[in-house]
């Protein structure tokens, strides 16, 4: 049987094949004798080692497991088709996981997940990045799962805050869970609870930033800076933000009644930050935000060849839209 567990949402394909990693440990493999993971310490994906493991019969019990990371992204031309021999012989006792870091249409275009794929057992599991709706409804979901429903303000405040991380939301939510003991979860709650990250705390920067206010810009960058925030992630925040608001604005000049939902839909972002970037945006002409992108693309290339600091890079952005 093969099983493929895949896709760049790094938290769900873990979480997956923990899931079937626990689950086949409780009935078949209780030892642990028959449960192999490749790569090994080396690193290294060698056909042979990976191929006599999967075709090697389990150890005093029916069944094996044979979990192989990347895979599918890293194989060879040239082992293309040994691989493809030896995983299609792959014994009904042996389940094979095939568990891809990658984007799921990255990895769907693979000529071994396309052969592989035609197997008589194989199961697949893609796993793409959450954004917009399909977000809300994990976030939702995975609260009830915890014993809590959530308000409708308080899943806006949580994705403000935390944005599509999963592994800092999934602990946001174990926190929050927790404190609602059973109880709906408010918004006060998030409010009180969850610290936002930079990546919610950008739209506030950015309001700072189109108001001119440059108490409230330094005061935020110190913060961030204090609190052990690296200017190399500063700067591609900005270099995000800047980006989406420059398709925010695009969208807007070409169709001035666009609204959160059309901005979601062509940027691909929840409606919850799409509703932040259309009022953003408005106060931005495309030419500013063009010439903003072409500073950080400038500063960008002076960081990676030493010419600039990222500290003074940030610094040198930050006056820089100031003054626009």
């Amino acid at each position: 049987m093969l099983l493929f567990v895949y896709g760049d949402d790094g938290f769900r394909t873990q979480e997956k094949v923990s899931q079937l990693k626990s689950a086949f440990r409780e009935k078949h493999d209780p030892s642990g004798l028959n449960t192999v993971v490749f790569p090994s310490a080396d690193g290294k994906l060698i056909v042979g080692d990976v191929i006599q493991a999967v075709t090697t019969m389990p150890f005093l019990s029916k069944h094996r497991m044979v979990i192989i990371r990347d895979l599918i992204d890293s194989v060879k031309k040239e082992d293309l088709a040994l691989w493809e021999s030896g995983l299609s012989r792959t014994p009904d006792s042996t389940i094979v996981i095939l568990w891809e870091s990658k984007a799921v249409d990255a990895i769907e275009k693979k000529p071994l997940f396309k052969t592989l794929k035609e197997q008589a057992q194989v199961h697949t599991y893609p796993f793409p990045a959450l954004a917009g709706t399909s977000l809300t409804t994990w976030i939702a979901d995975r609260c009830k799962s915890k014993g809590s429903a959530i308000e409708s303000g308080a899943l806006r405040a949580l994705i403000e805050r935390v944005g599509a991380d999963l592994w800092l939301m999934s602990h946001e939510i174990d926190k929050l869970v927790a404190y609602a003991n059973g109880a709906t979860i408010t918004e006060t709650m998030v409010t009180q609870l969850v610290q936002a990250n930079f990546e919610g705390k950008i739209f506030d920067l950015v309001d700072a930033l189109s108001r001119k206010d440059i108490r409230a810009t330094v005061r935020m960058l110190e913060e961030e800076r204090f609190a052990g925030s690296d200017d190399y992630y500063l700067m591609s925040m900005f270099t995000r933000q800047i980006r989406l608001l420059l398709g925010a604005r695009s969208v807007l000049d070409q169709n001035p009644r666009a609204d959160k939902n059309v901005i979601a839909t062509e940027l691909d972002v929840h409606p919850f930050v799409a509703s932040k970037l259309v009022t953003q945006a408005k106060n931005f002409s495309l030419t500013q935000l063009l010439d903003a992108h072409a500073q950080l693309f400038e500063f960008d290339r002076a960081m990676k060849n030493g010419g600039m600091s990222a500290d003074l890079a940030v610094d040198l952005v930050t006056i820089s839209l100031l003054k626009k």
